[in-house]
């Protein structure tokens, strides 16, 4: 009897620790040499690896090109296509000197096919040259914050020096998919175009062949050469949740997207790391009528968690320890930022939680004294 108990005991046991092992999911094993997954509304970062390393990013440097394009020229307005256009390297749609192609279809050719020889013909009609238009794209990136970033030409073909990050990438991408046409190019699967040597349009199908593998892929760019090896930016969205991953130099850069997309869709709740209700601290105030006053979080600060992730959350305090009379109710006195493994995810104000007058001298703090030791005073 006895054994049977030890032996139904150890099976629980056992059973136990096989239930556990599969409700904690791991973070996967990524090929890729840099890889990254961020929540695209927080700008946090979930998971990733060699996250600000610059590397080269091959064609993911067309999402910075139709950014600015969209930005400065219309879509219906046509550029014409140079010599230098034309000799560009494929990948290509074929496009001849002193042709004229819209800007819409130039852009369409750029982000599905990868087309090198449309960037070039984007970036001359904007700029008039693309060396100009390479100087004002990483402008435009150090603007965004993305500051591990040089871009030499506007395609992503081989260059000494044209490089960015898994970061860098992901504020460039949450830029460029706040204009509406490259949120709804990037998620085709295939477009006709109107190209000046089709009379009948050209039909060109997307590069990202996880589009169609993975539920709820709605984009953005793939990039491949021998510099930079296999690239790929993905947007995924389930329910509310909207995710950018980015791999750089992948060994199968689909494999590793879709890792990532699983481990952060299924591992990670959002939780309440900061409490605009409870008292951060309380400080001694120099020269005031309250020898103290409390300090509070202006606002709450809720991060994207896996399990046991609160022990990569680490609190970072600016703050102004001994304060000077006045302060007002609701006054900044300092700054509470909140790191998830190293990388800032939120942060929030600290603000004091009552007023506190400044405290008279000389003659006048007698008669305050006298008021404040009347009967009846509070």
């Amino acid at each position: 009897m006895k054994r049977l108990q030890l032996a139904l005991a150890v099976g629980l046991i056992f059973m136990g620790l096989i239930f556990f092992a599969d409700s904690a999911v791991a973070a996967p094993w990524i090929s890729a040499r840099a890889y990254s997954v961020f929540a695209l509304e927080t700008g946090q970062l979930l998971e990733g690896k060699n996250v600000t390393a610059s590397l080269p990013p091959a064609s993911t440097t067309k999402i910075m090109t139709a950014l600015l394009s969209l930005d400065y020229l219309d879509l219906d307005e046509k550029a014409v296509v140079s010599q230098r256009a034309e000799r560009t390297p494929p990948t290509s749609i074929g496009l001849r000197a002193g042709q004229e192609i819209k800007v819409r279809d130039l852009l369409i050719a750029s982000l599905l096919t990868s087309a090198n020889d449309a960037t070039v013909v984007l970036a001359e009609r904007m700029a008039g040259s693309e060396e100009i238009f390479s100087y004002l794209m990483t402008k435009k990136a150090v603007v965004l914050g993305a500051t591990s970033t040089d871009f030499k030409n506007s395609n992503g073909l081989p260059a000494k020096g044209h490089l960015s990050s898994c970061r860098d990438l992901f504020l460039i991408s949450r830029e460029a998919l706040r204009r509406p046409f490259f949120a709804e190019t990037v998620a085709r699967t295939e477009a006709v175009i109107q190209h000046p040597g089709y009379p009948q349009g050209k039909l060109i199908r997307n590069t990202n062949r996880l589009l169609t593998s993975y539920p709820g892929v709605k984009g953005i760019k793939t990039g491949t050469t021998d510099a930079a090896g296999k690239c790929l930016v993905s947007l995924a969205s389930r329910q509310d949740r909207h995710l950018i991953t980015v791999v750089l130099r992948a060994g199968d850069r689909y494999r590793d997207s879709i890792a990532m997309l699983d481990y952060a869709f299924t591992s990670f709740q959002l939780q309440k790391v900061i409490d605009h209700n409870q008292v951060y601290k309380s400080l001694r105030v120099d020269n005031g009528d309250l020898a103290k006053v409390a300090v509070y979080p202006a606002h709450d600060v809720t991060l994207w968690l896996p399990e046991e992730g609160l022990r990569h959350v680490e609190k970072r305090v600016i703050l102004d320890y001994r304060p000077r009379a006045p302060i007002k109710k609701g006054d900044r006195i300092g700054t509470l930022e909140v790191y998830y493994k190293g990388e800032l995810a939120g942060e929030t104000g600290l603000v004091a939680g009552a007023s506190v007058e400044k405290m008279p001298r000389g003659i006048w703090k007698l008669v305050k004294r006298a008021v404040d030791l009347r009967p009846g005073s509070v």
